[in-house]
């Protein structure tokens, strides 16, 4: 892994695709670009351990290596989703705490950044409000 000036070393989480369909978590440490928000960074999606799509923008937590679940398409709107998102956590700590309410306010930010969230995120919010009207209609 080659840093920049520019650039500081992260050791971010892939997951790579298993025949079975399932993922192997993996450390790769990447040259990611700091943003104004202490803790968070941007860098292109990482595809395997030696490829990037440049067309795809991950913001990820520097402590944990854990990216925030939304895409973005370009440096541009990861990085002002980022800086806009620096009052919603302690993002220095090592492991900072996101309560659900926390996490919804994330995922709000980065949809009015561009942001495009993973399926898996926009299924589970579809999940809570079904409970949530169901809750309120018995």
């Amino acid at each position: 892994m080659t840093t920049t000036p520019e650039t500081i070393h992260v050791d971010v989480i892939l997951n790579l695709p298993l025949e079975d369909g399932g993922f192997l978590p993996m450390r790769q440490g990447i040259g990611a670009i700091p943003t104004q928000t202490e803790g968070l960074v941007v860098f292109p999606s990482l595809i395997g351990p030696f490829e990037i799509d440049d067309d795809v923008w991950n913001v990820t937590h520097v402590g944990t290596g854990r990216r925030i679940p939304v895409s973005f398409e370009d440096q541009e709107h990861a990085t002002a989703f980022a800086n806009a998102a620096g009052p919603l956590a302690a993002w220095r700590e090592d492991r900072p705490a996101l309560t659900v309410d926390t996490r919804l306010k994330l995922i709000e930010l980065a949809q009015e950044h561009g942001g495009r969230p993973d399926q898996r995120v926009l299924d589970a919010i579809a999940r809570r409000a079904a409970k949530a009207s169901e809750a309120g209609t018995a």
